[in-house]
């Protein structure tokens, strides 16, 4: 592996652009790929070709029981809540029309998938009711869209907005159905944390600083977004999603619980402190005290 540890993830996230652009990581500390879906970042984490991910945090409830090292954990939250918007085609209007709809996804039963099924369960829609179609990661699910082989599929920045000026339809927002709705999670293994930390903890530290100054009106913080992937009209939008911290916050976590029981999904049955560990965020906390090395 090359000297900065290793990272995937869907789209950067903002706070991982901006720490690099304002001097407060390395900008070798990490080396990020984009990945098409989050099967391909459960096997680059199996396999040890990538030491952690960025993805949904319900993801660790599924991972944790498939076959394989089931020691995933979430260490920290990088953004407050990942915008998500149901995109469908034009001539669709209303939830109650997807019945008998293609649904496009990441993986059926698990990710983003459990709120947008359970958004789809509140509007009386079953899993009888239409066809959950596999077809990768945010950029993947958007092509398959634009392609016709689904009608519908979630969609975050900056794809939705791209969406919604290529002519389609708006149907639902997780975050005005579930405000609690919590962001990506950094996600690695148990057997790693002890040999990641040296370097993890500093990088996180720079996460956590560069989301405090995000909204200090720094061009460069606005250039580096952009460098980003994120379009100019975007920027102001990633800047308020900043977390306030990257505690993996309680109640967010404990809703994708919740989601997942409604659902009767398995691994509902974990609980935060199953899920979270906090000892890289803890020993971050501690070097920051006065006095503490």
């Amino acid at each position: 592996m090359a000297d900065g540890m290793q990272v995937m993830w869907f789209v950067q996230p903002a706070v991982a652009a901006v720490a690099p652009a304002l001097g407060l990581v390395a900008a070798d500390a990490v080396q990020g790929t984009r990945n098409p879906s989050s099967d391909a970042q459960f096997e680059a984490l199996c396999a040890g070709r990538t030491d952690m991910v960025v993805t949904a945090m319900d993801n660790v409830m599924d991972w944790n029981l498939r076959p394989g090292p089931q020691d995933f954990c979430i260490v920290a939250q990088v953004e407050r809540t990942t915008p998500l918007q149901l995109i469908a085609r034009a001539g669709l209007h209303t939830l109650e029309e997807l019945r008998g709809a293609t649904v496009l996804v990441d993986a059926p039963a698990n990710g983003f998938v459990v709120a947008l099924r359970t958004l789809l369960a509140d509007a009386t829609l079953h899993a009888v009711d239409y066809t959950l179609r596999p077809a990768g990661g945010v950029q993947e699910r958007w092509d398959a869209l634009l392609a016709g082989r689904g009608d519908c599929t979630l969609l975050g920045p900056p794809f939705d907005a791209v969406a919604l000026r290529a002519g389609f339809a708006a149907l639902a927002c997780v975050q005005q159905s579930y405000p609690a709705f919590p962001g990506q999670g950094l996600v690695l293994r148990k057997a790693a944390l002890d040999a990641l930390r040296p370097r993890l903890v500093p990088w996180l530290r720079g996460l956590q600083a560069a989301s405090d100054r995000m909204s200090s009106g720094n061009p460069a913080v606005f250039q580096a977004l952009v460098d980003a992937g994120y379009p100019p009209g975007a920027v102001a939008a990633q800047i308020a999603l900043r977390p306030p911290s990257l505690v993996p916050d309680r109640e967010g976590v404990e809703l994708l619980i919740d989601q997942r029981r409604r659902l009767g999904l398995e691994g509902a049955v974990a609980g935060y402190a199953n899920l979270v560990d906090l000892s890289m965020l803890d020993a971050l906390a501690a070097q920051a005290l006065p006095g503490v090395p």
